[in-house]
């Protein structure tokens, strides 16, 4: 078996959804960053990186418009007397800690739909707002 056989998908999982650099990855599996830097390029890393961080946008995004509707079924429900569902209002409160860092998300989508290279900025954005956590 080949180095990249132990430790390629490993590398790949470290880089494309844990965000790290092949310096880092380097130093966590004792790999020169030659020859992850060779694997990256091979294996198409920073595509999948990209693709990745766009299919967490998906999902945040479409978290944010779940929140929204059960927050509006409450509130009406409330309103009316009757007394919300206590699976809605925990979940509601669990996730409601992400609401900041979603409307930041899209806020600056909103203001880069025009350029053309959206979907690598979109990526750039989650990589620094979520993975970072700054």
């Amino acid at each position: 078996m080949t180095k990249f056989d132990d430790y390629g998908l490993l590398a790949e999982k470290y880089y494309v959804e844990e965000q790290l650099s092949v310096s880092e990855i380097s130093e966590k599996l004792n790999i020169s960053t030659k020859t992850l830097t060779e694997w990256k390029k091979g294996e198409n890393w920073e595509e999948k990186r990209k693709t990745y961080l766009s299919s967490q946008y998906s999902c945040y995004s479409a978290l944010q418009e779940l929140l929204m509707y059960l927050s509006k079924d409450a509130l009406m429900k409330i309103k009316s007397g009757e007394v919300p569902e206590s699976a809605s209002l925990n979940f509601i409160a669990k996730m409601a800690e992400k609401l900041p860092k979603l409307k930041a998300i899209n806020e600056e989508k909103n203001k880069q739909q025009t350029n053309t290279d959206t979907q690598t900025q979109i990526a750039e954005l989650i990589d620094k707002k979520l993975m970072h956590r700054d």
